[in-house]
């Protein structure tokens, strides 16, 4: 039995040694924070994570999981706390100056006040061209299917009639090799046709414009100051009520740092102010403060 178990050791020691030579491992933990104002809804949001991500070296292939606890904090009886499960598959290829990074994800949502699960699936077609040393075109893309919302009015419904899209498409202009700004068009859109409330049932769909500066720095931190300012933005509901946006902006900043330990570090913070109009008449601004930080360790 003794020498069994010294075998074992052995043969796992070899073959995490043997794996470590074929793949970069990635683990890491993260934390995000939503305040709200009381204009904005009934609860600010806070997100503990943990990612554990495989990237193959001999083809292009890369796969990552996380797990997130969504607690929101309740203030007038608003119930937000879920577990919140996401698999990743992705890969990357280059043709020439063009270039195609996929990836796919299944999202599941776990409510702990209720019955309820929701489970998305999310395609990213991301793909991009580089024109010269200096200009380039991105494309950042996410078509969602929920087709599983529990436990709409008194029967669980499964259907595909929900949907959901972000599309960003922009030209990044490097002019150092440590510095480029980045200008895109965005929209995002989404449908619930099948709510649980028919009077909750509703579109939404939104257009942005995004500027980015990137700053490299010798010392190995990056620095990326942003703005996203709404041009059009509206939600519908079938029944009940139509709120339109007025000016929504988006100011901040990400950052991030990787160490030649492995060791990296990565935050993003952001202010956004939103003006309403609800039915036509002036409603409070909505307001948010983001706050987002993780450490990641390759090895």
């Amino acid at each position: 039995m003794k020498k069994l178990l010294v075998l074992s050791l052995f043969l796992g020691l070899m073959g995490s040694a043997y794996a470590l030579e074929k793949v970069d491992i990635t683990t890491g933990v993260y934390m995000e924070s939503e305040n709200h104002n009381a204009e904005y809804n009934s609860s600010d949001v806070t997100v503990h994570g943990v990612r554990a991500k495989l990237d193959f070296k001999d083809f292009p292939l890369w796969t990552e999981f996380a797990y997130e606890y969504r607690n929101a904090d309740s203030l007038s009886g608003h119930q937000g706390d879920e577990d919140r499960y996401k698999f990743m598959l992705g890969s990357r290829f280059n043709a020439g100056d063009f270039s195609f990074r996929p990836e796919y994800e299944l999202r599941v949502g776990d409510k702990r006040e209720s019955a309820e699960k929701n489970v998305g699936h999310r395609f990213k077609p991301n793909w991009g061209y580089k024109f010269n040393d200096q200009w380039s075109l991105f494309n950042g893309w996410l078509f969602a299917y929920e087709p599983n919302k529990a436990y709409r009015g008194y029967s669980e419904t499964k259907t595909w009639d929900d949907y959901y899209h972000e599309i960003e498409t922009g030209l990044k202009f490097k002019f150092a090799d440590d510095q480029a700004v980045a200008f895109g068009f965005y929209n995002e859109y989404k449908k619930e046709e099948k709510s649980d409330m028919y009077q909750r049932a509703k579109k939404f769909d939104e257009w942005q414009i995004r500027l980015a500066y990137e700053k490299k720095f010798d010392n190995g931190i990056l620095v990326s100051p942003f703005a996203r300012i709404t041009v059009s933005q509206k939600e519908e509901a079938k029944e009940g009520y139509d709120i339109k946006s007025k000016g929504k902006g988006r100011y901040g900043v990400k950052m991030g740092y990787a160490a030649d330990n492995g060791l990296g570090v990565y935050g993003e913070t952001y202010y956004q102010n939103e003006p309403r109009e609800v039915d036509g008449h002036d409603q409070s601004d909505k307001n948010r403060f983001f706050l987002k930080l993780g450490i990641d360790y390759t090895f």
